[in-house]
């Protein structure tokens, strides 16, 4: 009754303002219980950016906090434009938000090491090709260990401070079968096979971790079902690796061995789901592949990111090229 005498003079922006504001006004104490709900659920979240190469890193504020970071944030970006910077004034922003955050001019705080999961092939490490997260082939030979390690050395590949390098290693159709270090490599490679040590047969010296007799994964494990899943493999979800568990997908305590043919990545809520929702089923293939069926019956499967699907009839490799006769006219037609 007190905004409809208004509203026609209102666009949808300014009538949702208004409507916010006298929800405030009129019920203020029960406005009080949700903000604190709301600073309670509060969050720093980083997506995908619609722009290409780019990401949203987002954080839930009091709106006055909001209010006073972005004012701080505008005024240093428009010191610097009117110091010269010729970037656009959005670039400058976005420039001092980052700065703002890592204080990298800052050295009397304690360090801190920020871990980022950075996946490429050796071939687009050296630029010969545009694919990303996997290493082709079957590198699991010393032969081939050796081959590996040289392409490593050649690229400059080297483990940076405060951080890992863990090398994944698959089959052709992108099947993980071993991570490693680049250290744990060359011990390997320096070892050889211990049945062969004067040639280079085909015995494989590497391939993914042994099931272990307890229920905690082993170190090796972590690592071989993080690097394979990385995210929470729950249909629809996606959530980080850093933030899921190794779950068994048959329970521990239903026989559930822990053997990375049997570990997941789910995040804690669907762990959670899995462990207490009554009705919902889990299997996993030895290869990774999750099938999730719901209480009503439905199914959807996910396979692991580097996993290519089996070819089949209707997804075959692509007919070739059709040969245009001499006559055909060039485009455009």
């Amino acid at each position: 009754s007190r905004v409809l005498p208004e509203a026609s003079q209102l666009n949808g922006g300014k009538l949702k303002k208004r409507v916010l504001e006298l929800l405030l006004e009129l019920d203020a104490e029960a406005a009080d219980r949700r903000r604190a709900q709301a600073r309670r659920g509060s969050d720093v979240r980083v997506y995908p950016s619609p722009q290409e190469g780019m990401a949203t890193l987002a954080a839930d504020l009091p709106a006055d906090v909001a209010a006073a970071c972005h004012a701080l944030v505008d005024e240093l970006a428009r010191m610097l434009k009117a110091d010269g910077d010729e970037r656009p004034i959005g670039e400058i922003r976005t420039a001092v938000f980052a700065d703002l955050l890592q204080r990298p001019w800052d050295d009397s705080r304690p360090p801190v090491t920020a871990h980022l999961q950075i996946i490429a092939t050796l071939a687009s490490l050296a630029g010969r090709s545009d694919e990303a997260g996997e290493v082709n082939g079957l590198p699991i030979t010393a032969a081939q260990l050796r081959e590996l390690l040289e392409q490593l050395d050649a690229l400059g590949v080297h483990t940076p401070e405060g951080g890992s390098v863990t090398l994944a290693l698959t089959d052709e159709d992108g099947t993980l079968r071993a991570t490693s270090t680049p250290d744990q490599l060359r011990r390997i490679a320096g070892r050889g096979c211990p049945e062969h040590p004067a040639v280079d047969c085909g015995c494989a010296v590497l391939d993914r971790p042994e099931a272990v007799d307890r229920y905690t994964p082993a170190a090796a494990q972590e690592r071989f079902v993080r690097t394979r899943d990385r995210a929470c493999r729950f249909p629809t979800c996606g959530q980080r690796v850093g933030w899921a568990d190794a779950d068994h997908v048959v329970p521990h305590a239903h026989g559930g061995a822990t053997d990375c043919g049997n570990l997941c990545c789910l995040c804690r809520s669907h762990h959670r789901l899995k462990t207490f929702a009554r009705g919902w089923r889990f299997q996993m293939s030895s290869d990774g592949v999750l099938t999730v069926t719901t209480p009503s019956g439905i199914t959807r499967t996910t396979r692991p990111p580097g996993l290519r699907p089996p070819l089949t009839a209707d997804t075959g490799p692509p007919p070739p090229d059709r040969v245009a006769a001499p006559d055909d006219d060039p485009p455009p037609f």
